[in-house]
């Protein structure tokens, strides 16, 4: 009773608190209307109007015959009760308000003779009274002008006569210590106040810019209360946008550009004449109606057809897209366009009675052989004619019906090859569209395509006088074609010509040009959701950059925020951007090219100017001129041949000293004005002032040591140096090449190492030495870091041949290694690993037994024992190098170790945790704790003391500042987070660090990653769809990195989706040819290349999706064999082992029912999975619980106890979806309909088989619930 109680006081208080945000919502929509007239009543007043005259006391609404009301106190009330459907029809009803200017304070205000206050007084005012009508009566602090400190008290009258207008309601207690807080609260608090009245940001943004008027930013502020109006009507007319907030908005960082049309108006009405006139049947002369759009490249023209016809779609427009492209063969376009349209309506259930109409038109059009040559033009039609093609015709049919004479000259031939081509098409179309069902055909970019297109889309226009009295002339068809205006030629605009003087069609020209700056204005507003006003600024700079064109303002506001210029503030709730960066951020070269002509206008000293700045990156500051001229009058000089150049707007300035081209393509003509010496020399003049005038190793030196490098290695690509430089020129290129490294740019840091090995010239020895092993070594590991094995083989065997010692090869042997793991070459890996710890002093056997790995890790958990995981984060560091290589490598010998003896690797791991612990700890600690918590968990199942050290080894990581590995680490704690952690809640994580492992460059860890991200992915019940996309492409991603180890895992995984999707795999695809072997076409033949290979890990991974599949298929006995197979390859605990208990357990007690010899045998295994389930529970009732539940119902199924049985199937059922796990939920559902059918009830049977179908078909698996379907 207690308890229900409770919930109920829970469930009141739930009420409670949406009934109140739904008041307050309902108060800001109502609110925001009643802001718009009061600013609106203003705008009519006498210009005379005084600011103290502008307050919430003089708007009055006057109530029917009732009297004049105020109108806050209105509001007020409505706010206080809801429910006053008096109250509520009278605000709705309120379209005018009075404003009443009192008069009490007037003369006061000029006795003095003073002029009458500025607009920003006035806009002041504004912002008080909308400040007071959101925030419910209170005038916001720094409107008072005697405020008084926040020290001094204040009077209840003092509160009570600052606050016109608020409701009675209201204590003088909370007055007072609202008031209080207000005159406490500084400037920037003002807008966490009036937000947490409910006030929407953009509001909010409103008022405070209002009050803050005098002093704000000169680009944003209100200049005039019209201005005020005109941003009331922005937000009041797409509230979606810009007055309701979304949590979802800008959090993911990226830019909603949508599908608004924006700047297209007179465009958009033009092209809807044209529809209209179609849709409506209006071509009383049978005319066909063409609309030609052009522009420029990124014009929008794509775009604007289709915006314009998806809004039509509702009206049942049909719209085929046909896009031509230099690439493709032209009339290869216009029938894939018409295939896809046939596959696309075969597929859609509800279009089959057109689809029967085009079929039976056809039909009545066409002959024998003319439907056999459609259905070779599109093969997607052969299923509509299945009669028709068993029958062979000849042509003659096609040529009687087309009315071409055969012996004809002109029908011979290519001749006849075009009309009998134009006569397909003619009756195609006349069948696609009808009086209801109108066509819309589009041939995009028709400056590709070729004179047989062009002359097909003559032909679908002209006039014939045969089909006029048909039922259909082709008339219920839009024709569009759009062009590049800029590149068209004669022959497309003698076509053109064409079209424009046939009386059978009428052209609808339209010119797509650059947004005006007021549209692309508005582009930028609903697109970052930010009232106008605030993008104007961004506007200007995004309008000049890219002249309007929408496709480059995507483009650049898209790069902004790739380049975290323009970026989401979480905090703020808004986008935010830097309007300095903005200003020197460059465009495309396809905007503005012809501005690059300009360069030969100008004079020679700017050329010059010019010259310099093209050798540089996209920007130029002072701090790059003060070391090229170091007298003041040069770099005056140089400044001003530059600032001219801004005035011709071929450069920009940002801020007062950095300089950069307007377009790349200017850059580009500067750059190519010079001979190739004159290159050469330009470059070298550059890096060798750079380097005399910066002093070396300094961070000012640092800062510039790409420009210094870049220009020297462009000089010498000229053939411009001084070979007496060249050591110390690879020497800065080795700088460059480790700094490129620290911010994981590894295709600079490989360009730098290769200029550096030119510049060395040859292995050096005596006081060069040093260098070369350190830039080989370089080379040898960025070359790994780039996937270019045969480069970086080319690097070791030079540095191996001239090492000195082996402590100098070490590093080169730690890069081959990380080359033969990754290529899945793991025998060889694992005997060169042994090698190098036995010269290192350390002798492991890699042969231990099971007992001896038991004894092992008991002994190591005795050890740590003694100590806590604090004294490991904070304790002693190990610092002998040795030692450190040692662990080094014994790290690396887990990888060949997990997949060709994973029992060994607890051996390793033991060996690396008792060296820390005596001689200190390092990042590879981190990796033995690791490895050592997953042994105690496989050998002692003892899940808590595993997550402890797997904590702290990511918490040790963290204290060593090892960015490296730190998302290492992370992946195994990522890894076992699903003993305690909702699984559905880590995939995320997983592939966040899968980004964060690609920018470190660990190419050793990422396959596990990548494989537990595919594979939680799968069995965590996450939309099939989604699972399938998300590991093709992390599929795809680890055979270009050449990662093998994943691939065998990772197209094991593939496959099994695809299999419960329903689809088969193609073998065309290149997926079996990651592998490198064209043999394996299947699932069965990928398991035989894993146990050939005697690859346990992957065979085992193999196992295991046969049995998945062999379970969701209800193929129980197969289920068992693969379980046992599953079982005997185990070695260590892995992620799948708690499924494959599952799935086991239910097929065991499914066997159960046969009733023969096993049938014992099989009790057992059921009960004991049970019995594991029944402890994982208490870690996770989230991921366990369903999976327990159903395993007991399975239970007492078994043995006859129905009743609890029923109430097991259905708690698991109720589980499984409050976790959010559909396809177990699916899963429950069957079994508990395959109880019912056994025990004889058919109807509750078929009920949960609906329901489990259901399931299914929302995880994404239909053949799960085609099987069911079948089986019902």
């Amino acid at each position: 009773r207690e308890k229900r109680k409770q919930e109920h006081h829970g469930d009141t208080n739930t009420n409670f608190v949406h009934k109140k945000k739904a008041a307050q919502l309902e108060y800001i929509q109502t609110a925001v209307s009643v802001a718009l007239l009061l600013v609106q009543s203003l705008i009519v007043s006498t210009p005379s109007l005084s600011s103290q005259q502008i307050t919430i006391d003089n708007f009055t609404v006057a109530i029917d015959d009732k009297g004049d009301a105020k109108l806050l106190l209105l509001l007020l009330n409505l706010e206080e009760n809801p429910d006053d459907e008096d109250l509520q029809r009278i605000i709705e009803s309120v379209t005018q308000l009075e404003f009443t200017p009192s008069t009490k304070n007037d003369s006061s205000t000029h006795a003095n003779g003073e002029q009458q206050e500025s607009d920003d007084d006035l806009l002041r005012e504004v912002g008080t009274v909308l400040h007071q009508l959101f925030c419910r009566g209170i005038k916001p602090p720094i409107v008072s002008t005697n405020v008084s400190s926040p020290d001094e008290g204040d009077s209840d009258d003092d509160l009570d006569s600052e606050q016109p207008g608020a409701e009675k309601g209201r204590t003088k207690h909370s007055l007072r210590v609202a008031q209080k807080m207000l005159r406490k609260a500084s400037i920037s608090s003002l807008d966490e106040y009036v937000l947490s009245y409910g006030v929407p940001r953009n509001l909010c943004r409103l008022i405070i810019d209002l009050i803050r008027c005098e002093g704000g930013n000169e680009e944003t502020k209100f200049r005039s209360i019209e201005e005020v109006a005109e941003e009331l009507i922005q937000i009041i007319s797409k509230p979606n946008l810009f007055l309701y907030e979304s949590e979802a908005t800008g959090s993911t960082g990226q830019l909603n550009f949508g599908s608004t049309l924006y700047g297209r108006r007179n465009e958009a009405t033009s092209f809807l004449r044209a529809a209209t006139l179609v849709s409506l049947d209006m071509m009383e002369t049978h005319s066909k109606q063409l609309v030609l759009v052009e522009g420029l490249s990124g014009a929008g023209k794509s775009h604007f057809v289709a915006s314009l016809i998806r809004s039509s779609s509702e009206f049942g427009w049909i719209y085929i897209h046909a896009k031509f492209d230099p690439q493709s063969q032209p009339l290869s376009v216009v029938t894939s366009a018409f295939n896809r349209f046939f596959v696309n309506i075969l597929a859609n259930r509800s279009e089959q009675d057109y689809l029967a109409n085009v079929v039976s038109s056809l039909q009545r059009n066409l002959s024998s052989s003319a439907i056999v040559s459609l259905c070779d033009l599109l093969p997607s039609t052969r299923i509509l004619f299945p009669s028709v093609l068993r029958r062979v015709v000849s042509d003659e049919d096609l040529s009687a019906q087309s009315g071409v004479v055969v012996d004809d000259e002109f029908a011979s031939g290519s001749q006849m090859s075009r009309r009998r081509l134009h006569f397909l098409f003619q009756k195609l179309i006349n069948a696609v569209c009808s009086d209801q069902r109108h066509l819309a055909l589009f041939f995009d970019d028709l400056q590709w395509a070729d004179d047989r297109c062009m002359e097909l889309l003559s032909a679908l226009m002209e006039r014939d006088h045969l089909q006029e009295l048909d039922d259909n002339d082709g008339t219920n068809c839009l024709f569009i074609g759009s062009f590049r205006s800029n590149e068209t030629n004669d022959n497309l605009l003698s076509h053109f010509d064409k079209f424009e003087q046939s009386t059978s069609v009428d052209v609808t020209k339209i010119e797509l040009g650059g947004l005006a700056k007021v549209e692309s204005n508005n582009m930028v507003s609903e697109v970052l959701r930010l009232p106008a006003r605030l993008t104007s600024p961004l506007n200007e700079l995004v309008q000049r950059k890219t002249t309007g064109n929408p496709f480059h303002i995507i483009h650049f506001m898209q790069s902004l925020v790739k380049d975290s210029i323009l970026n989401y503030s979480l905090s703020d709730k808004r986008w935010v951007w830097d309007i300095e960066a903005v200003k020197s951020t460059s465009i495309d070269k396809t905007v503005l090219e012809l501005l690059a002509r300009k360069l030969s206008q100008l004079p020679g000293n700017i050329v010059d100017g010019l010259k310099v700045l093209s050798c540089f990156g996209p920007k130029v500051d002072d701090t790059i001129m003060k070391y090229l001229y170091t007298s003041p009058e040069s770099r005056n000089e140089f400044i001003a041949c530059l600032d001219l150049a801004v005035g011709e707007n071929i450069l920009e300035k940002s801020g007062d000293s950095a300089y950069s081209f307007v377009h790349d393509m200017l850059k580009q003509s500067a750059y190519t004005v010079m001979s190739e010496e004159e290159k050469g020399e330009k470059h070298f003049w550059i890096g060798m002032h750079l380097i005399a005038n910066a002093s070396a190793d300094t961070d000012e030196f640092n800062a510039i040591i790409f420009s210094i490098v870049d220009q020297i290695n462009a000089a010498n690509t000229y053939g411009v140096t001084e070979e007496a430089s060249h050591m110390n020129f690879a020497e800065l290129n080795l700088k460059a090449g480790k700094t490129s490294i620290d911010v994981s740019d590894f295709q600079s840091a490989l360009s730098y190492m290769k200029a550096g090995v030119s510049l060395l010239n040859g292995w050096q020895d005596g006081e060069y030495y040093d260098m070369s092993l350190q830039l080989y070594e370089t080379a040898a590991l960025v070359s790994y870091l780039n996937t270019d094995i045969g480069l970086m083989q080319q690097y070791l065997e030079i540095l191996f041949e001239n090492a000195k010692c082996f402590e100098d090869r070490l590093h080169g042997y730690l890069v081959m290694i990380q080359s033969l793991l990754s290529n899945g070459k793991h025998v060889e890996a694992m005997k060169k690993i042994l090698f190098i710890l036995q010269e290192l002093g350390e002798s492991i056997s890699i042969n231990a037994t099971p007992k001896e790995v038991y004894i092992e890790l008991m002994s190591t958990k005795a050890l740590l024992d003694t100590i806590s995981p604090a004294d490991v984060i904070n304790g002693k560091r190990m610092a002998d190098k040795w030692l450190r290589w040692r662990l080094r490598f014994l790290q690396l010998l887990n990888t060949p170790l997990y997949m060709l003896q994973p029992h060994a690797i607890h051996v390793t791991a033991c060996r690396t945790v008792k060296l820390s612990v005596e001689h200190g700890f390092c990042s590879d600690s981190a990796v033995g704790l690791q490895i050592y918590g997953f042994g105690v968990l496989n050998i002692q199942n003892d899940v808590e003391e595993c997550l402890k050290w797997n904590h702290t080894a990511l918490s040790l990581v963290k204290s060593l500042g090892a960015k490296q590995m730190i998302p290492r680490v992370t992946t195994n704690v990522n890894i076992l987070a699903y003993w305690k952690e909702p699984l559905q809640a880590k995939i995320e994580s997983l592939k966040e660090n899968h980004h964060e492992l690609l920018m470190v460059g660990d190419l050793e860890i990422l396959p596990l990653n990548a494989i537990h991200c595919c594979r939680q992915s799968l069995l965590c019940g996450r939309n099939l769809q989604t699972a399938q996309k998300e590991c093709a492409a992390l599929l795809h991603e680890m055979h270009q990195l050449r990662q093998m180890n994943a691939l065998i895992g990772m197209i094991s995984n593939h496959l099994s989706i695809l299999k419960l999707i329903g689809s088969n795999y193609v073998s065309e695809e290149p997926l079996f040819r990651l592998l490198g072997n064209s043999e394996i076409n299947s699932l069965d033949e990928l398991l035989q290349f894993c146990k050939s290979n005697r690859l346990v890990g992957p065979t085992q991974q193999c196992y295991f999706d046969r049995l998945m599949l062999a379970f969701w298929s209800k193929n129980y006995e197969e289920a068992a064999q693969y379980a046992e197979k599953y079982s005997e390859c185990h070695q260590t605990r892995r992620f799948p082992d708690l499924f494959q208990t599952f799935y086991q357990g239910i097929t065991a007690f499914r066997l159960v029912r046969l009733e023969d010899e096993k049938s014992r045998e099989w009790a057992d295994v059921g009960k004991n999975a049970l019995s594991k389930y029944e402890t994982w529970v208490n870690y996770s009732d989230w991921n366990w619980e369903n999976k327990m539940l159903l395993l007991e119902a399975e239970s007492h199924a078994c043995i006859g106890e129905l009743e609890i049985a029923k109430s097991k199937f259905q708690a698991s059922i109720g589980s499984a979806q409050k976790h959010r796990f559909v396809h177990e939920e699916g899963l429950a559902s069957e079994l508990f309909g395959m109880f019912y059918d056994e025990n004889g009830n058919k109807e509750e049977a078929m009920q949960q088989y609906s329901h489990a179908r259901s399931c299914y078909q929302k995880w994404g698996a239909f053949a799960l619930a085609d099987r069911l379907n079948t089986a019902s």
